[in-house]
């Protein structure tokens, strides 16, 4: 008997956890919707004493984000620009959470955007972080084939670097040649780039952000803990009798918070969300646009890393890398990677894995969101997707939870790696696109689109938006001709961080021409 209460009492247990998840995610991480509360946005905005109206609010205070802040300053230095993040200071997540490599732009192929981006993004990083004294060592790169059947893999890297301009490349052809450069590492061939880099990506993105706040004289401001849930368009009249204008209202609350509301009026939004940036595309409205292939999800990838104890630190001086594996699919393998940021303690690091994460932010195996992987099966390209990479996935989920399988990987270019010289490290999560097809997106996509409401209102001269009563009031405006209010950065590919600033110039391009600044 008892047995059976138990029973029964663990099953209640699991059917309301499940509705306790579900309750959260429709009371924290939405915002009411209808007509009436839309509305009484557009009030809390005008009662708010702080309140301006901005020409750009930018979405995502990641190293894109205030690039792409950085870029429309720099461009456009009248704007008044607004910068919105849901934590509580830039670079979070994966901008804090990675290698720290300024890459050179080998892996990408010809006449791709990121071909172009990459080595662009590389040069401008590398310049920025000398002139600023940001951390940087120029350590370079060997890619190495462990087995004569990588070498063709190698070969097709240094073309496609040498089309792409990636300069002083050069063919290692033996063991020998391998160790005058690195002496513990094995490999049978290794392409050699000597002006890979290594930085820390946070602190240039604080360094970025300090910069805008000290020389933007009154034009540029920054809000943290607000998470953007609700794009509202606003067709203001205004007391000159001018043509009704098109602005964006911005709803949103601190994450995880029931209130209060938060709102923002900005002429054009750009949204560089990373791993949200999905989420942000529903609440975006109508796409009237695109930029590159069209991403219909976005899959967290969990990558854990090691780094080795400070006696151990010089068993490699730079970047080593597995020469690339068309069956791995997902990354570019356990590499070793030395780094120069406070945070990591400058030490010697190995990773990542890539394990599929069942949760957006999925920092640990554990972290489950029930949401967020049905959205991810049920979407097309999802379980195609799935079923194409079973086996990858399997293979690279083994290696992230398993220090004996994640080691095993390692030595293969590293043999003389021990147990004893190895300890727990940190877990980044990174962002892989989908495209329609299933397959994996690795360059650009942008969406240009305009929320699906509006509401009439009359601009005041002291920033107070008076209501109208209007037969749209509601209504969905985006027709087809309409400009774009909104640009989602749907999928900035790794290295987004090497490339953040040729990315910003990009982003910045495309607002020039379909938001006519």
């Amino acid at each position: 008997m008892a047995l059976r209460v138990l029973n029964w009492a663990v099953r209640l247990g699991i059917v309301g956890g499940f509705g306790a998840a579900i309750n959260y995610k429709c009371t924290y991480e939405s915002i009411p919707k209808s007509t009436a509360r839309t509305r009484e946005a557009v009030t809390t905005f005008s009662k708010d004493s702080r309140r301006e109206l901005y020409d750009v609010a930018v979405v995502g205070g990641g190293i894109v984000g205030v690039a792409t802040v950085r870029e429309i300053r720099k461009q456009f230095p009248t704007k008044r620009v607004i910068l919105l993040e849901k934590e509580a200071d830039v670079a979070q997540h994966q901008s804090s959470h990675n290698s720290g490599v300024i890459h050179a732009g080998m892996y990408y192929a010809q006449h791709s955007l990121m071909a172009r981006l990459c080595p662009r993004g590389h040069d401008l990083m590398t310049e920025y972080c000398k002139k600023n004294n940001l951390p940087y060592k120029r350590v370079g790169k060997i890619i190495v084939a462990v087995k004569e059947a990588e070498i063709p893999a190698l070969e097709k890297l240094y073309k496609q670097g040498v089309d792409n301009g990636v300069r002083d490349l050069k063919m290692l052809h033996s063991e020998e040649e391998i160790k005058k450069l690195e002496p513990n590492v094995h490999g049978v061939s290794a392409l050699y780039s000597p002006n890979t880099a290594i930085t820390d990506f946070a602190a240039v993105t604080r360094h970025m952000l300090k910069e805008l706040q000290q020389g933007a004289k009154g034009l540029f401001d920054a809000q943290f803990k607000f998470e953007a849930l609700d794009f509202v368009g606003l067709s203001l009249e205004t007391a000159e009798k001018k043509p009704p204008e098109e602005m964006v209202l911005i709803r949103g609350r601190e994450e995880g918070q029931l209130g209060p509301e938060k709102t923002i009026v900005a002429k054009n939004v750009i949204a560089c969300c990373g791993l949200s940036n999905d989420l942000l595309a529903k609440r975006s409205g109508p796409i009237l646009g695109q930029i590159g292939k069209k991403v219909v999800q976005t899959f967290s990838f969990r990558g854990r890393y090691y780094q080795l104890k400070p006696e151990a630190r010089d068993l490699v001086s730079m970047n080593v890398y597995p020469a690339p594996d068309a069956l791995r699919g997902i990354g570019v393998g356990v590499h070793f990677t030395p780094t120069v940021d406070e945070q990591r303690g400058h030490q010697l690091i190995m990773g990542p894995g890539s394990a599929a994460a069942t949760h957006r932010y999925g920092y640990s195996p554990y972290f489950f969101d029930l949401e967020y992987c049905w959205n991810s099966a049920m979407s097309r390209g999802g379980w195609v997707n799935f079923v194409k990479h079973f086996g990858t996935l399997f293979q690279t989920f083994s290696v992230d939870v398993s220090r004996t399988v994640f080691l095993h990987e390692a030595r293969k270019l590293v043999p003389s790696l021990k147990d004893s010289d190895v300890e727990e490290g940190f877990a980044g999560v990174m962002g892989m696109a989908v495209a329609e097809g299933g397959e994996l997106e690795m360059d650009l996509s942008v969406e240009l689109s305009r929320p699906r409401t509006v509401i009439a209102a009359v601009l005041k001269p002291n920033k107070v938006i008076e209501l109208l009563e209007h037969e749209n009031a509601g209504g969905v405006v985006a027709k087809s001709g309409l400009n774009p209010l909104v640009m989602n950065v749907r999928n900035a590919p790794t290295p987004a961080a090497t490339s953040s600033m040729s990315i910003a110039e990009d982003i910045v391009a495309a607002a020039k021409e379909n938001f006519n600044w």
